[in-house]
């Protein structure tokens, strides 16, 4: 028979190591109880904490997006309010150009409308140049290359005007992001010329031009006056005389002789004759009569005012106007040419018909605007229905997050009060265990 002898300090190291295991899994409890988790660390749950750290990177993403989205809508909201800005400086410069085409006013009045128009359009340009909280210009498309930071610069010399110092174009939206910046090139250095078709350019003589209407644009595409690139074609419109007939003659750039010849009636010296009763209509419909069969260019000129022929005959046309295809002009420049006709204070035919053209491009100027403003209200638009996408993204990872992580408290606090109630029995139950020593029974 063999005999084991059980070594009392070891029984002891062996409850002692139970308690403190016991005492370990507690605190571990209740620090999951204090942060409401069921993963503090990856041994708790390994495949629970990986999938975890995917969601979390997944949530700082997100918020992240949300971040640069409010940043983005705050750039919008100011440049929609800037653009609403200048449609109410342009809106004043129109009701000066129609104030400033009343024939009763003296040179001194026209020179003070001038006067506040140059202040609207420098008004016009701090505007464009206008810059958000962290210095970056509204207007700026994809990047200022002025070392100010201002997209718009209005230089002096030979070539006097508003130059666009940065790179044409706007950034795409994303589905999480959206632009910041507008392309001030687009909203304010294309704005076409003329009505679109043509610009007037006054040669001589007091014809006015109150109007061109275009009745079919693909007739006068096949024409090749109108294309694109436009074709290096332009009309000219003169009042011719030889002494006792007058008549209206329009010209093409490539002709010598006139494409078509509209009699005005007998005009003697010195005569005045009024255009739109000689012509006997509003308009005259542009064709080339020389050629066979005719063409109908699909325009139509329509004239106003009155022709004073000179005492004797002159090789000169009496009266010229010419029609150029429209090029891609700027509003500032528009805005220059109504102030310099103004103070130059010319023939009152001339200036009526350069404040036509003025108010004629600058409603074209407007509209652009008007285009700009709504483009920037859509991405507004689209920037609440990505915020909504991302809350709801954001709520979605925090509640996967949650559900790989977050601690059960009724199952925690049992868990605590069971590992806390089997503490307290073993550290009775140890205390027993103690006091069975071989000395007391000695004693």
């Amino acid at each position: 028979m063999s005999i084991y002898r059980v070594s009392t300090a070891n029984s002891y190291d062996g409850t002692i190591n139970r308690i403190n295991q016991r005492t370990a899994e507690l605190v571990a409890t209740q620090e999951k109880l204090a942060a409401g988790k069921r993963v503090l660390k990856a041994s708790d749950d390994p495949v629970a904490a990986t999938l975890a750290e995917r969601e979390s990177n997944r949530l700082m993403r997100t918020e992240a997006d949300l971040r640069a989205l409010e940043r983005s809508r705050s750039g919008l909201i100011q440049a929609e309010s800037t653009i609403g800005q200048m449609g109410e400086v342009l809106a004043r410069f129109k009701e000066l150009l129609v104030q400033a085409g009343n024939p009763t006013l003296s040179a001194s009045d026209r020179q003070s409308i001038a006067q506040e128009m140059r202040g609207l359009r420098e008004q016009l340009l701090n505007l464009a140049n206008t810059q958000d909280t962290e210095g970056n210009a509204l207007l700026g498309g994809l990047g200022v290359t002025n070392v100010l930071g201002k997209p718009f610069a209005d230089v002096y010399g030979a070539n006097t005007g508003v130059v666009f110092q940065a790179v044409s174009g706007q950034a795409a939206a994303t589905e999480t992001a959206l632009p910041n910046r507008v392309d001030g090139s687009f909203a304010l250095m294309r704005v076409p010329t003329g009505d679109g078709y043509f610009e007037v350019e006054q040669v001589s003589g007091n014809v006015l031009v109150t109007g061109i209407a275009i009745r079919d644009m693909d007739a006068l595409m096949a024409t090749g006056f109108y294309a694109d690139p436009p074709a290096n074609v332009d009309f000219s419109v003169q009042v011719n005389w030889d002494g006792t007939q007058a008549t209206l003659d329009v010209f093409r750039s490539d002709t010598a002789q006139p494409i078509q010849s509209v009699p005005l009636g007998p005009a003697s010296p010195g005569q005045t004759l009024n255009l739109r009763q000689a012509l006997g209509a509003a308009s005259i419909a542009v064709s080339d009569d020389t050629a066979s069969p005719p063409i109908d260019y699909g325009f139509d000129i329509e004239l106003d005012g009155s022709v004073t022929f000179p005492a004797a005959v002159t090789s000169d046309p009496i009266a010229r106007f010419d029609l150029k295809p429209s090029q891609t002009g700027d509003l500032f420049a528009t805005l220059q040419r109504a102030i310099d006709a103004l103070e130059a204070d010319g023939n009152s035919t001339q200036l009526t018909q350069e404040l036509g053209r003025v108010h004629q491009e600058m409603q074209a100027g407007l509209d652009r605007l008007l285009l700009v403003r709504g483009r920037l209200g859509e991405l507004l638009r689209r920037a609440d229905s990505i915020e909504s996408q991302l809350q709801d993204r954001s709520v979605a990872s925090q509640k996967e997050l949650s559900n790989l992580t977050d601690l059960d408290l009724v199952k925690g606090i049992s868990d605590f009060q069971t590992q806390q109630l089997g503490l307290q029995v073993a550290l009775q139950s140890y205390a027993q265990v103690q006091r069975l020593t071989l000395f007391q029974y000695i004693a």
